[in-house]
């Protein structure tokens, strides 16, 4: 083997048991031998948006590994590969969630514990910052929507506008 090539840093996925059902987790670790630098919970946007930036959020996790961070991807309740359903999704649940992860992280990762939130999530990430019950060294908010009630009534739009599609289709001859 080359001794230029780079390994990817070791991937796990696992459930984690919550209120509610199990959520689906992802934890990048740093490469073995790595200094740990802390740990990073990533907070998903919702509905298309999340299955749309899967593939940089993931990118960006291995790459905060690949530096020395340990990065947990949560499915929120009612998100992903979690238990529950989208609509029954409150956002007290979702602080309940963000809470398990990082008390869970916290118990395993030396160093400080940084939150990561895209669109929605971002705001989410705030939110439960500044009522968080464990120290939280820091905020990095991707895209951030800084209007929630704005974004549940444009995701609300789109999904009607999907539905009048799709009967539109199921009538075409």
């Amino acid at each position: 083997m080359n001794d230029t090539a780079t390994v990817a840093p070791p991937l796990l996925p696992f459930f984690m048991s919550a209120s509610g059902g199990q959520r689906y987790c992802l934890l990048h670790l740093p490469p073995p031998g790595r200094p740990a630098r802390g740990g990073i919970v990533y907070v998903h946007p919702l509905a298309e948006e999340l299955n749309k930036s899967r593939h940089v959020a993931a990118a960006q996790a291995r790459a905060f590994a690949a530096a020395g961070y340990s990065v947990l991807q949560i499915d929120l309740y009612g998100c992903g590969d979690s238990s529950g359903d989208f609509g029954e999704a409150r956002w007290p649940i979702w602080h309940n969630d963000l809470h398990l992860a990082c008390a869970w992280l916290a118990q395993r990762v030396d160093g400080p514990l940084t939150l990561w939130g895209l669109r929605l999530g971002a705001l989410l990430a705030l939110d439960f910052a500044s009522r968080a019950p464990l120290p939280l060294a820091r905020l990095l908010l991707w895209q951030p929507e800084l209007d929630g009630r704005r974004c549940i009534d444009r995701f609300l739009r789109l999904r009607l506008a999907s539905g009048m599609l799709a009967g539109a289709e199921a009538e075409a001859p």
